[in-house]
Parts: structure tokens; C-alpha cells; sequence
């Protein structure tokens, strides 16, 4: 079933260095370990491969179908697998080592040296001068502490280049609905669009302009016209560390300018918020002194925890700490209760704990109820209501019907459409859910969620008799997200109609691994009441193929 990609690059034929220096970092590529700084850090696998292949390389680019080949060797992934491997490194190593070249690949921006006992932890990214040194100090200074708090930003308004001036209107269109669609997001203080538009498109220097307005975190973008094509920039960078973490870009028909903003903020909201809370959760607990801010902080962390992490039970049992202690702070923040809410749904819904399901759902969704009210416009208050309502009796309908609230409330929220695609397959309405799924991967694509949309995709597909395009899906899924067990059961129901033996047996053994899909019976007992009655033949169905790939029923 695995190819190599057409087209790929080769990776590299020298050999991958085994032990180097990387600014502060000593690593050990054979020990997958990351010591400095007083710590040592265990990588996975590919994320220590990757980090070898761009050390290797030395500084220069490494395109992204080369990076694919030599840390996926033989194996069908997307992109998306080496954005959150890169994710990864960051989070470990720091933001400021590892450079994103838009549409191309990643290079490393800090030197490479052997590991000697001699050697010394390079400059920060910005280093001072003889002529800049005090001016870099006090930015620094200034920029560590912004008033607005650790999760502070501002949007300057997108910097136009060759467009029309009848077209001059985009660029405030464009950052008022960025600027709007980010205060919704509970927990990220955003300056408003009334200061951001008397900067123009004359823009100061990152670190001044965030001390100036007291925020973390400064989003630069520009629109660019080239040719028939309308390209969108965007970056964030750090003021407090003076680097940039993270940049991305759109192609556009330029015809399709009217739709820009939508397009725009549905892809780029979202992956801001997962970035900005990301980064934010690294840094040091703010002081107890203010209950508030300190449950805030902690929410943070348990919605990075549970919306940003792969699905285990190990991040689920932090998310449920963090989320605790935000309630016991604050009982009337309600991203405290949602989070909550999120742990134990999915601690109920995969059988992570000892206590009994119908009791832990049914405790998720008082939960997420009470997160709704508090905040009624809060999308993922609502998701997190929908997937909590799904999974207690009787409650399907009203699921669908607060996934379209959420719609209502934020038109742009792609988990909700992923999460209707599955309603709609699950009704027997594919091509609907298909289009969805469409919808989600086009608002969101690189949403840490989005497993959930390759699995319905792969559902529909093996309802419709596509059972190679369900394996592709499915494949596509367990690339994003390995611990997602609803990838593995449609696969291998894919292979085994495709005579792949051997890779379905290999799918079921590791289904048997998860408590809530180890045999038919818990199957049926997680999932039958997010059927539709006159589709429970489609469930049978699949769980036949199951049986006869050497799934046991109890």
C-alpha cells in the first residue's frame, strides 16, 4: 500500500549526524534525547529524524517533499505531519531555531556544531551591537512583561502591493474580520481595529510597536497581486523573544477578491489562536495572586492540552488537572468548564477511566452546559456541548442542532462543519458530509482536529463501495493523528475488502489496543447512538467486515 510520492526528492545520501549543538541544545540523535538549560527532553522519533535531516543540511533550505521522504520513508503523508513534528521541535528547542519558508520547506537559522564539552550556547536571534546594545536590552525588557498579558496581540492592517486602488478597501476589510474573528477566542486580549488602522500601511518595527501597545505577539500580513493571482502573507512574531514563529500563505484567484476576508480568516484564525495559546502555555505560570488570571492561564494550558495534542489518555489526564484547578479558581470562567467538559467526555467516551460511562458522560455534558451558558458565544463551548450531547441517549438531535448554533456564532469554524460531516455520513447523506468535510479542510487546513474529517471521509467512502479511497483516507488520518482509533477501524475494514490481509490484521490488533473499539460489542456501545435508526444496517455492515478481518465480539 505505501509508495513512494511522485516526483519526491531523494533525501540526502551522507549520513545524518548523530551528536551536535544547536544554540543552548546538546542532542543525541541514537538516544532521540535534547539535554541544556538544566533539562533533557525525550523526542519522538520523527521529530528527532526531522531535526537530524535540516541539521544536516546546514542552514539551507530543505524543501518539504525531501523532509517527507527522509522522515516518512515509503509512507503516504501530508504536510501537515511535518507542520506539527516542526511544531514539536519548537515547543522543545525554542521558536527561534527552526525558519518557515512559505510554500517551500524549513531551514535552521541557528549554526550547527559538534558536541564538544567546549561547546557554548550561540546568541539570541537579535544579537546587540556596539551601536544597538542598549536599545536592545531595553526592548527586551520592556517587550518580557506586556501589559495586555501573555496572550496579547495586535493586527497590523495587511500591507497591499500591487493591487488596484479600487481594491484599497481589502486591507481594512481583511484586518477587521481578522481582528473580530480573534476576540471571539476566549482568553486572547486584542487590540482593537480603531488603533490598528491609524498605522496605515506604514508599519514600526515589531518590538517597538508591541511595547508602544503592550502585547506579546504583533500578526504582519500583506496582499500581494501577481498576475491572476491574489497571494496573502501573514507572520506572527514573539516581541518578547524578537523572533518569528510562525508564518503562512494563501493563493487566491484574484478575481476572487470579494470573498478574500472569509477565505482568509476561516484559515488563518484559527491556526493563530492554536500558535498564540501554544506559545503561551510555555511560559511560567503567571503569580497567584490574581485567581482569575492564574485560571485563565491554566485553561490555557488544558485547551492546548486537548484541542492542539494528540489524543491520549496522558494529555487528557493533565488537560483534567489544569482544567480542575481553573474551575476551583475561577467557577465562572467558562473555558474552565468547557475544558472540563472536553477531558471527561473523551475519558468517558474511550473508557480512560474506571469510572462508569453513562455516569462520566452524563457529567461531561452538565459540564459543557454550564460552559455554554456562561459564555453563549463561545464556539468551542459548543462543540465541546455537541460532542457531550452526542454521546449521551437521546441526545443526537439536539447535537446537530447546537453544531448549527455554533455555525451561527462563527460562521468560520471548521471543527464544526468536520464534526456535521460525521452526522450527515452517519444518516446516510455522503455526498453531503463529503462537502463538509470540504468545507472544514478549506476554513482549517491544518487543524490538529482534522482527523476527524479524513475519518468521515473514509467512512462515507466504504459505505459507497470505494474501499481504495477509504484506505487512503484513513491513511491520511492516521498520519495526523496516530492515537485516533476511528481511523484504524474503517482502514482495516477497507483492507480486508481489498484482500490487504496482512496490513488489516496489523489495523485490528491495534484497535484492540483501545478499550472502546477492542471488540464489536464496544464498538457498538460507543457508537450506535450517533447513528440514525434507518442507518444501523451501515453499522452492522462494518462491523461484519471487522469480524472477518479477527475482530473478537466481546
Amino acid at each position: 500500500m505505501n509508495q513512494q510520492r511522485a516526483g519526491a526528492m531523494r533525501p540526502p545520501s551522507k549520513p545524518l549526524p548523530d551528536r551536535f549543538g544547536l544554540g543552548p541544545w546538546q542532542i543525541s540523535v541514537s538516544l532521540d534525547e535534547v539535554t541544556g538549560q538544566g533539562q533533557k527532553h525525550k523526542l519522538e522519533p520523527r521529530a528527532m529524524r526531522l531535526l537530524a535531516v535540516l541539521a544536516q543540511a546546514g542552514g539551507e533550505l530543505v524543501l518539504t517533499d525531501e523532509l517527507l521522504n527522509a522522515v516518512w520513508p515509503g509512507l503516504i503523508v501530508t504536510p501537515s505531519s511535518l507542520y506539527d513534528a516542526v511544531a514539536l521541535l519548537r515547543k522543545v528547542l525554542g521558536s527561534e531555531h527552526i525558519a518557515t519558508v512559505p510554500r517551500k520547506g524549513y531551514r535552521l537559522v541557528t549554526a550547527v556544531l559538534p558536541q564538544t564539552p567546549e561547546a557554548r550556547p550561540l546568541p539570541a536571534a537579535y544579537p546587540a551591537t556596539p551601536g544597538n546594545a542598549a536599545a536592545t536590552a531595553t526592548v527586551r525588557a520592556e517587550a518580557a512583561e506586556p501589559r495586555l498579558g501573555p496572550r496579547s496581540v495586535a493586527v497590523l492592517p495587511f500591507v497591499m502591493r500591487g493591487l488596484p486602488e479600487s481594491l484599497s478597501f481589502l486591507s481594512e476589510s481583511l484586518t477587521g474580520a481578522l481582528i473580530a474573528e480573534l476576540s471571539r477566542q476566549p482568553g486572547l486580549a486584542v487590540v482593537a481595529l480603531g488603533t490598528m488602522l491609524t498605522f496605515g500601511q506604514r508599519h514600526p518595527p515589531p518590538q517597538q510597536l508591541a511595547i508602544d501597545l503592550g502585547v506579546r505577539y504583533i500578526v504582519d500580513g500583506q496582499l500581494e497581486q501577481r498576475g491572476d493571482t491574489l497571494h496573502v502573507g501573514v507572520q506572527v512574531v514573539d516581541a518578547r523573544r524578537g523572533t518569528q514563529t510562525w508564518a503562512d500563505e494563501l493563493t487566491l484567484p484574484a478575481n476572487a477578491w470579494h470573498g478574500t476576508a472569509a477565505v482568509v480568516v476561516g484559515r488563518l484564525a484559527r491556526a493563530l489562536r492554536f500558535e498564540l495559546n501554544d506559545l503561551a502555555s510555555q511560559d511560567a505560570p503567571v503569580p497567584a495572586s490574581d485567581a482569575e488570571v492564574q485560571a485563565r492561564a491554566f485553561a490555557a494550558q488544558a485547551w492546548v492540552q486537548l484541542f492542539a495534542r494528540a489524543q491520549t489518555p496522558d494529555t487528557n489526564q493533565r488537560a483534567t488537572r489544569l482544567a480542575r484547578s481553573a474551575v476551583a479558581l475561577a467557577p465562572e470562567l467558562s473555558q474552565a468548564w468547557m475544558c472540563l467538559a472536553y477531558a471527561d467526555w473523551r475519558a468517558g467516551n474511550y473508557r480512560w477511566s474506571d469510572e462508569p460511562r453513562d455516569e462520566q458522560l452524563a457529567r461531561a455534558l452538565a459540564e459543557a452546559e454550564r460552559a455554554a451558558a456562561l459564555d453563549p458565544r463561545d464556539p468551542d463551548a459548543h462543540y465541546v456541548l455537541s460532542l457531550a450531547a452526542r454521546a449521551c441517549r437521546g441526545q443526537r438531535l439536539r447535537a446537530d442542532e447546537v453544531l448549527r448554533h455554533c455555525l451561527r456564532l462563527s460562521p468560520s469554524y471548521a471543527p464544526a462543519y468536520g464534526l456535521l460531516a460525521l452526522s450527515l455520513e452517519r444518516h446516510g447523506r455522503h455526498d453531503e458530509a463529503r462537502a463538509h468535510c470540504d468545507k472544514a479542510f478549506e476554513l482549517s487546513p491544518l487543524e490538529p482536529l482534522r482527523v476527524i474529517w479524513h475519518f468521515a471521509r473514509a467512512e462515507a467512502s466504504l459505505a459507497t463501495g470505494e474501499p481504495q479511497r477509504a484506505l487512503e483516507e484513513a491513511q491520511r488520518g492516521m498520519a495526523v493523528n496516530p492515537n485516533y482509533p476511528q481511523v484504524f477501524m474503517v482502514g482495516a475494514a477497507a483492507a480486508w475488502r481489498l484482500g490487504a490481509v496482512e496490513l488489516a490484521h496489523e489495523w485490528v490488533a491495534t484497535l484492540r489496543q483501545h478499550p472502546a473499539f477492542c471488540s464489536l460489542d464496544a464498538i457498538r456501545a460507543t457508537v450506535v447512538g450517533s447513528y440514525d435508526p434507518a442507518c444501523l444496517g451501515q453499522l452492522e455492515e462494518l462491523l461484519g467486515t471487522l469480524r472477518d478481518a479477527g475482530l473478537p465480539a466481546q
